[in-house]
């Protein structure tokens, strides 16, 4: 998925396309601040450069609609906006890897107002974009992600 000018052509740190920038407009509820949303678009643009040339189509999908780019900027956006519950978040889906994937629903049991907020917003996002969120490329995605968050 990533690589380095030796082992592999990258699509590189080029200017973001107009359904880059309209997407990453959809996570703005999951950043309350100027700051979380300037370390937003900055790592996704780190995470972006390493984006394979061979995989460029899978990671664009149809532009701005479907496409495996919704994933990165999903996990980017709760790092910058939310992070009291990102590496918990993280970890859960690391442990599912492979296997259904944990609903917020389900996280009950993680009750601190921080959750609780996480999991509306993360509701609320949901109900208006559809992120692919499979466990064959969460793995690969919340790896890359966290090299650049934490």
């Amino acid at each position: 998925m990533f690589g380095n000018v030796e082992s592999g052509s990258v699509v590189g740190s080029v200017p973001l396309r107009d359904w880059e920038r309209n997407a990453l407009k959809d996570y703005y509820r999951l950043i309350p601040t100027p700051r979380g949303a300037t370390r937003f678009l900055n790592t996704y643009r780190l995470v972006r450069a390493g984006v394979l040339s061979t995989e460029w189509d899978r990671f664009r999908g149809d532009e701005g609609g479907l496409g495996e780019f919704r994933l990165p900027m999903l996990l980017l956006a709760v790092a910058a906006g939310q992070p009291s519950v990102a590496r918990e978040w993280f970890r859960l889906l690391q442990q599912k890897a492979g296997g259904p994937l944990p609903q917020l629903e389900s996280l009950s049991e993680r009750e601190a107002p921080a959750w609780s907020e996480f999991r509306r917003l993360y509701g609320d996002l949901n109900a208006q974009v559809n992120v692919p969120l499979t466990p064959d490329r969460v793995m690969d995605w919340v790896r890359c992600v966290e090299r650049f968050t934490f």
